[in-house]
Formats: structure tokens, sequence, C-alpha cells
């Protein structure tokens, strides 16, 4: 974003503007010099010749000439501002899709604004897509990456400058809603990406690290996104902090984690057992009901995570407190810095204002000069 103004690098010169307005109009109140003769009767009735009515025109130039001169004095500067967004980052986003992503964090009143209003709520995994998605279209020059897990985890996209093609892997993301094809316990019936039966922390933050490690990036970052502890995956969640943390700096990554969701007042979509799809009440809206299990969360491991590698941990229990958070981490970590290009104006001001002095001298000393 661009924008131009204007200032003064010297800005109290202005304050003699009201004393050259106060001598122009002292000047302009002086009654201008006579000349005695006897009878002035024959002059009466001649009409005002031009050279007469210009008479005061170089007084009018000089009272302008230190006007403009003093706001050439004032230095005044054209400000261009252009605001530039990040640092050159690069990010890895580590984006959970286990099953619990399928979880409603709204009340069920909610949940019944929503659908009264002809829409269903975001669940964590919708919420938190179109939160990364509005946070890829707000850089510039971070390059982004995005891993993907459940069970395992895998690269789903490296880090790109491509923000497009990233925004539409975020779209083709399809999450496991526990469904599976019969005779296939491994295959998703509503074909997701990634089977959903897991959350391994500690994969999806090495492969991660990986991909950062080496770059020659001012600064690197991983924003781990997740509702559950670590289940499943080869590696510990805390294997790459700590090795981080005993790194050289040159090989620093800061860690940012959000927990997102509630541990026991969410909701997930119903499902019918005989057909296998969404139940849907007599409106054609979604059916919710609690889990038959609270999902297992573990706030002091992300924590732990951060703090190993200077980064921030944010729980996110609800979706407001999820926005406000990944908002507060804009603010605080991908600081704005605006380029100031200053271009001074003064000169054409002095130009002007010798231009009328000297035009003033010149009308005073021929055309209309005034005896005595």
């Amino acid at each position: 974003m661009n924008g131009s103004s204007w200032t003064f690098e010297h800005p109290w010169f202005l304050l003699a503007l009201p004393l050259v307005v106060a001598l122009g109009w002292v000047r302009w109140r002086k009654q201008p010099p006579t000349l005695a003769i006897s009878s002035v009767q024959a002059a009466l009735g001649a009409p005002a010749s031009l050279r007469v009515r210009l008479r005061r025109l170089p007084e009018v130039f000089e009272v302008l000439a230190l006007a403009v001169l003093v706001l050439a004095l004032a230095r005044p500067q054209q400000v261009d501002r252009e605001v530039l967004s990040g640092e050159g980052i690069d990010i890895m986003i580590a984006l959970d899709m286990s099953g619990s992503m399928n979880a409603i964090d709204y009340t069920a009143d909610e949940i019944e604004a929503f659908q009264g209003a002809g829409k269903e709520p975001f669940n964590r995994f919708g919420l938190a897509r179109r939160i990364l998605k509005d946070f890829i279209r707000s850089r510039r020059s971070d390059r982004i990456g995005l891993v993907i897990f459940g069970g395992e985890a895998y690269l789903r996209f490296p880090p790109t400058l491509d923000y497009v093609r990233l925004l539409n892997a975020l779209d083709q993301l399809v999450l496991d809603d526990g469904r599976r094809r019969p005779g296939g316990a491994d295959e998703c019936q509503n074909s997701c990406t990634i089977l959903g039966s897991g959350t391994a922390i500690g994969d999806a933050l090495n492969r991660s690290y990986l991909r950062l490690k080496g770059s020659a990036a001012s600064s690197r970052m991983v924003i781990l996104i997740t509702d559950g502890k670590q289940e499943g995956g080869t590696f510990e969640a805390l294997e790459v902090p700590k090795a981080i943390a005993a790194s050289p700096d040159d090989d620093k990554v800061r860690i940012y984690t959000f927990q997102v969701g509630r541990s026991g007042a969410s909701y997930m979509p119903a499902y019918d057992p005989l057909r296998g799809k969404p139940l849907r009440d007599r409106l054609g809206r979604l059916v919710y009901q609690r889990p038959d299990r609270p999902f297992p969360t573990d706030p002091e491991l992300l924590r732990q995570i951060a703090e190993l590698t200077g980064g921030t941990f944010y729980q996110s229990y609800d979706p407001k407190k999820f926005e406000q958070d990944f908002q507060d981490l804009e603010r605080t970590t991908f600081k704005t810095r605006v380029q100031v290009n200053r271009t001074e104006r003064f000169f054409p001001l002095l130009l002007a204002g010798l231009g009328l002095l000297g035009l003033a001298l010149v009308l005073r000393a021929g055309p209309l000069r005034t005896f005595p």
C-alpha cells in the first residue's frame, strides 16, 4: 500500500507568514507619496490610465514574494510511504488434520443462530483454514510452506512465494470425517487427504524443521495448529524443540503453537449408522451431538515447545479467541515496515519568490516608476 503526503522540514518559519500579511496590509493602507500643485481641477475629469491603475502592482508582488520565500525557507517535502509487509521470513505451517478437527466449538444457541441464517458453523479445521488463507493473502515477501498431519505427517507444499497455488492446495484438503470404506479400514469413505487417526505432532515438527534448516532467510518459524496431544508418529513432540534449543543461532527456528478448541464443550456432526451419511433434520440442516468422549489435550506440551524455541503458545479455546490470537501473532511477529521517501519541493518556491521579487523591481524601476 502506498501513500503520499506533504510536510515541512522547518515548520517554525511558517510563523513569519502572519507578519508578512501584516506588512502587506500596512503598506496597502499607507498613502502613496504626493506632489503639491496649485490646482487639480483639470485632472479631475480625466480617465485613469492603465499605468495609474497598476501603480501598486510592485507592492503586491513584493508581499507575495516574501510569502513564497517564507514557504521555501520552511522546506516543504513530499513524503511517499510504501508499506512493506513482512521481513522475508520463511514460514512452515503445520496443520492438524486429525479426526477431532471436525469438532464444532460453538454453543447450542450459536449453532442454532448459524443454521437459522441458512449457514453451517465452521469446524476447527474449517476455521483454521479460513484464518490461514487470510494470513497468506496478507503476506508479501515471506515464503510459506505447509505440512499436514494426522496419524502421520507429510509435506503438502514446500516454502513458496506462489501464494495462489498454496491457497489452492489449502482449498483441496479434505478432512477425515471418520467414515471408512467397507472392507478397507484404512480408506476414508470421504476421500480424505490424510488419515485422521492420530496426532503426530513430533513428525510434523520434524518435517517442518527439515524444510527450514539451512534456509538463508532473515528469520525462520513454524506455526503449529493442533487441537490434541501427541498420539502416534515416529518422533516425540519435544525432540525437535530440544534440538533447536541446543543448536547454534544460525539454525534457530521459532515455533508458535496454537491449541484450538475446547476440551469438553464441543459438538461433532452426527452420522446415520445405517446409511453412513451425515444426519440431517427435517429442514435439511446438519445435526450435531456431543462426542462420546472428550478429546485429549496437552497445553503444557505446546507451551514447552514454544518456550524452548523462543516462540509463543496460544490457547485458543473458541473460534473468536483463535482469530484474536492469530491477529496478535501478526501484530507482534510480522511487524509492518514503512519505507519513507522524501522529495524536496522548496526549490520551485524559491525560484517563484525570487522571480516575483525581480519582477517587482523591474516594474518599479521601469514601466510603473513613480515620481517623486
